[in-house]
């Protein structure tokens, strides 16, 4: 297994998801915006998905993948 697949088996588990959020006081794959507030960050290039991503990957690297590595053991 690679991290790409480890990072894959994460963002599909729903409820892992969650409690990421919950931890992290993230909303990733949650959009509470109004339409309007959506065309606005279209328009200026802003996306609050990609900063939780961000978080995300960083989160799997240092509590999921990270102990897994051999060097623990």
């Amino acid at each position: 297994m690679t991290f790409v697949d480890c990072l894959e088996e994460c963002i599909e588990n729903k409820s892992f998801v969650l409690e990421f959020n919950r931890l992290t006081n993230s909303k990733l794959g949650i959009d509470t915006r109004s339409p309007i507030e959506r065309v606005i960050d279209d328009a200026c290039g802003y996306d609050k998905q990609k900063k939780d991503m961000r978080k995300f990957v960083d989160f799997v690297y240092e509590f999921i993948w990270y102990p897994l590595l051999p060097h623990n053991q």
